[in-house]
């Protein structure tokens, strides 16, 4: 039989338990979104060991794909910079965001021969990379920019309507490779 010692006992731990689930369980990350990992270090996946973890840590985490404001560690970043191999992207949090995909991944699309232009009085249409890895921005009315990867396990696959900035600032990003591309 319980004593009213082991009751008490029992009621004080039982407490201190649902005090703490429920204050980590209402912890947020400053967009308000839990849990923090967003997609924007997904590219990183199954490559290097550890950018990916370093990745989550220094842009997913604080979201700093989302919110305009200082890095938590510049160690972090320094030790991504260290560890990243030849042909790996920079810190992708680092890098400009166009809605769909950022700038690196936008120089990670590998791609010699592959770009669609389209344009008319409302604005302009265009696409580069390939049928596994590409990304398209159209400037036409309602906005909108994809990005697909399918050379990364989990596959990306991102569409969506942006902003009319964002949408220039994209297709401006996405002309240049091409051009550099020659295309």
């Amino acid at each position: 039989m319980f004593t009213k010692q082991c009751l008490a006992a029992f009621g004080f731990v039982f407490s201190v338990a649902l005090v703490s689930f429920s204050g980590s369980a209402s912890a947020t990350t400053p967009d308000g979104e839990t849990p923090a990992n967003e997609g924007v270090c997904d590219s990183l996946q199954g490559g290097t060991g550890g950018l990916y973890g370093l990745c989550v840590a220094y842009c997913e985490a604080q979201d700093l794909d989302t919110f305009d404001k200082n890095p938590p560690s510049t160690k972090i970043l320094a030790n991504y910079n260290k560890k990243k191999q030849a042909g790996d992207p920079d810190m992708p949090c680092t890098s400009p965001n166009f809605g769909c995909f950022t700038q690196a991944d936008l120089d990670a699309i590998v791609t010699t021969s592959n770009c669609m232009r389209f344009s008319d009085s409302n604005g302009s249409f265009i696409q580069y990379g390939t049928t596994t890895n590409f990304a398209r921005v159209d400037t036409r009315p309602t906005p909108g920019c994809g990005y697909l990867n399918l050379n990364v396990s989990p596959f990306i696959v991102n569409n969506q309507t942006i902003t009319d900035a964002q949408a220039q600032a994209g297709y401006d990003a996405v002309k240049a490779k091409c051009d550099e591309q020659g295309l």
